[in-house]
């Protein structure tokens, strides 16, 4: 590199040009805030530039990462921020989000025994004698209870039906000491479904009737099911997807957007790559899982180093790395069954009212405060992408002075040159990552016209 090429690079990398193309970028991301107020705002990329996630349509979301590496907290942020009617299948009870019930305050009378006999057998993984038997003794059932209490006075003819009619009762009789689906409460009347302090198997058998219950009546708009290894198991390819696999599929048709929520993708069934994100925070990717999802071996090693809070979000083969925002606290309304049944009593006597322009002020100032929030951060960033050109124009001007007394490039200090070419790594990647965002938002508004 000669000292006139140099010079010219430093009279290059004007910073004042650099913020202005930084101004423009905010401007035009700025009128796509407003003019896009259904997607969910879930962080920023590279901590400039929003990112979000599109809902308005029936979209499924998966989310991956090992425990404490943020993937709770990415799941909670977009429950929060979404603002349809939702359901979530709350494992631990890390939700609890709007009004909240436990499995035995809920009804299955919507449910076929046959519907409940397949989620049985699907959550218990029965095998195909005991799961024949099961359709017998849910001959003229009504319940749990009844079906249990059939078996336990079912005949054996021989020792084989004995050890099937033993080994089934093994498997039901602890669930009828969680007195489930003993209630009156329907999916429609709450938000969040409270597993902490069932059983493994309760769990799975909850998790199943529901999944059921929003295919045949699918009035929710975001189903959220944590620990979803425990519902979409795992599957060889030659062998037909589960029951769960094809309600998953099918409710996207019906209007009903999934967030599923597991710790590694090879505990769960394939059918997550028909997502429309998958959200990867820290976790050590396979190789064969990382090829399933088109990673490349330096992605891979990238996502295993993630810091907490921070993810790499997969959107029609297009990878982002962001930096999730905190979510804050969600509200909690735990009610009696009669006070339920006197809310539903009230709503079905007189629709609500449409929300005011007053009610609506709130919601105004609060999209006002993430506005103030990321123009805070765009000053930050500009600021610190204008001293690092200021430092390359530097070190570049002190590399010049030293070719210029010397013609032997070896009395140059190697750490000036690395200095020098850590710098333009920097600030290429750095004006790189603006012009993808300046590509993506004139991409953008060339769509807009088009749609209306």
């Amino acid at each position: 590199m000669s000292a006139t090429s140099l010079r010219a690079t430093a009279d290059y990398l004007n910073p004042f040009s650099i913020t202005l193309l930084l101004a423009l970028v905010l401007a035009v991301a700025m009128h796509l805030k407003f003019s896009s107020k259904e997607k969910i705002l879930i962080g920023r990329v590279w901590c400039l530039l929003p990112f979000r996630i599109d809902l308005r349509e029936a979209k499924h979301i998966m989310i991956f990462g090992i425990t404490g590496s943020g993937k709770t907290n990415t799941a909670k942020l977009i429950v929060r921020s979404f603002k349809g009617s939702k359901l979530i299948i709350d494992w631990n009870g890390e939700y609890l989000v709007g009004r909240v019930a436990k499995p035995s305050e809920l009804s299955i009378s919507h449910l076929t025994m046959l519907d409940f006999c397949e989620a049985l057998a699907a959550s218990l993984q029965l095998t195909a004698p005991q799961y024949a038997m099961l359709l017998e003794v849910a001959k003229d059932s009504s319940n749990l209870s009844e079906m249990i209490e059939k078996l336990r006075k079912y005949p054996t003819e021989s020792d084989t039906r004995r050890e099937i009619k033993n080994a089934l009762l093994r498997r039901l009789e602890p669930l009828s000491y969680a007195n489930l689906f003993s209630g009156s409460l329907t999916v429609d009347d709450v938000d969040t479904i409270d597993l902490s302090g069932l059983t493994f198997d309760a769990k799975r058998l909850v998790a199943n009737v529901i999944l059921r219950l929003i295919y045949n009546n699918p009035t929710k708009q975001l189903l959220v099911i944590e620990e979803a290894q425990n519902v979409l198991l795992p599957r060889r390819l030659d062998q037909p997807p589960t029951s769960c696999e094809i309600i998953i599929d099918e409710v996207r048709k019906r209007g009903v957007r999934v967030l599923a929520v597991a710790q590694i993708p090879s505990l769960v069934s394939t059918t997550y790559r028909n997502a429309e994100y998958i959200i990867l925070h820290r976790l050590n990717l396979t190789a064969e899982e990382a090829k399933n999802m088109s990673l490349t071996e330096e992605e891979r090693l990238k996502i295993a180093k993630l810091p907490n809070g921070s993810c790499v979000v997969i959107h029609r083969g297009q990878k982002s790395t962001v930096r999730v925002f905190k979510a804050k606290g969600l509200s909690v309304r735990v009610m009696s069954e009669r006070a339920r049944a006197e809310t539903r009593e009230r709503e079905g006597q007189s629709s609500p009212e449409p929300k005011s322009e007053v009610a609506l002020l709130p919601y105004i100032v609060e999209d006002l405060k993430e506005v103030n929030e990321w123009r805070k951060d765009v000053t930050n960033n500009v600021s610190r992408l204008t001293r690092e050109v200021e430092e390359l124009k530097q070190i570049v001007r002190n590399f010049i002075d030293k070719l210029s007394f010397s013609s032997d490039a070896e009395v140059v200090a190697p750490s000036a040159i690395k200095a020098l070419h850590g710098k333009i790594e920097s600030l290429e990647y750095s004006l790189s990552f603006v012009r993808e965002r300046v590509s993506e938002i004139e991409e953008a508004l060339q769509r807009e016209p088009q749609k209306r």
